[in-house]
């Protein structure tokens, strides 16, 4: 589908703006595509329906994505997992206590799962349980630092819905309570530290803002989003993409901190 007056307006201005606003879930499947190698054991927590959004990654190359990995599994507690056409194997449970055994995964990933999660501690734990020593977590997950999730958390469901709903176009049932106890990048080094995990990349981007339905306001708000850019220097920009690893060997010294990067334009 080609992009509406205002998204073409919107995308015109970020150009003279030099902001990139390449929507975060683009950015997250570059990230994800590098992670997964040829054979690896993968598990999606949090599947869903569908790895990507066939709008930010078309069927045919999720399709070869898949095809890398020797086993790809899926876990959620929502049947909408039964939709999924690229998983191998579909397990019901959660991410505070899941039914694998140790040392199990070289992948594990989570496309905005984690702002959904009540004691992500716990769900990092078992993270790190079941990867084999040398595997990764990737996540993707909203920045709460960014004004519009800051304003998000605080509306509450019974409005955010219908607003989901109207400006991002997704089904009422995949809208889901967000608790954001995951979702900034100091929580995200502590909380990572604690559990054992290397955090090998913390990386924010812009994204697109998504006010496209409300006209010129997306072309202000484009604006705004340079503002922030500049002056945050990314701190408050809309999306994380976190990369972790667990040691190959045991930790004998504090987990390094992970810098910030700005995820670039390709």
């Amino acid at each position: 589908m080609l992009p509406n007056f205002w998204e073409r307006g919107t995308l015109y201005i970020a150009k003279v703006l030099r902001i990139d606003v390449t929507h975060s879930q683009k950015h997250y499947a570059r990230a994800l595509d590098s992670m997964v190698s040829v054979g690896c054991r993968w598990l999606e927590i949090g599947c869903g329906r569908q790895l990507l959004p066939d709008w930010a990654v078309s069927p045919a190359r999720q399709r070869a994505l898949a095809a890398r990995a020797s086993v790809l599994i899926g876990m959620d507690v929502d049947s909408a997992m039964l939709e999924h056409p690229l998983l191998q194997q579909r397990v019901i449970g959660l991410g505070e206590d899941m039914p694998f055994a140790a040392d199990t995964f070289d992948l594990i990933s989570a496309n905005m799962v984690f702002e959904h999660v009540a004691d992500p501690g716990q769900v990092l734990r078992e993270v790190w349980r079941i990867l084999k020593p040398g595997g990764h977590l990737i996540f993707h997950t909203p920045n709460y630092h960014n004004y519009l999730v800051a304003v998000a958390s605080a509306v509450p469901d019974f409005v955010k819905r219908p607003l989901v709903r109207f400006l991002e176009g997704r089904r009422e049932e995949d809208i889901f309570p967000t608790l954001y106890r995951l979702n900034t990048i100091p929580r995200i080094r502590e909380v990572a530290e604690a559990c054992g995990f290397e955090a090998e990349s913390i990386r924010t981007n812009v994204s697109t803002g998504g006010l496209y339905a409300l006209g010129p306001i997306a072309w202000l708000e484009c604006v705004w989003l340079k503002v922030i850019s500049v002056i945050g220097r990314g701190a408050w920009d809309a999306g994380l993409i976190v990369t972790l690893r667990r040691p190959a060997a045991p930790q004998t010294a504090g987990v390094p901190a992970a810098g910030v990067e700005r995820v670039q334009a390709a």
